[in-house]
């Protein structure tokens, strides 16, 4: 096996600090289409309440 295709394996910690960005990550995606959604919500709201008065 060359050095090249050789596993590198990482240790827990390391392990652990990756799956701590991809939430992260994951989660201001998620955010960032929540907050989204929601100023379309509100807008569309507010749109609905003026036609109605």
């Amino acid at each position: 096996m060359t050095q090249s295709t050789k596993k590198r394996y990482i240790d827990s910690e390391q392990y652990r600090q990756m799956r701590v960005r991809d939430g992260d990550r994951r989660f201001q995606e998620w955010h960032s289409a929540f907050l989204k959604h929601q100023r379309e919500f509100l807008k569309d709201l507010g749109k609905r309440r003026d036609r109605s008065a």
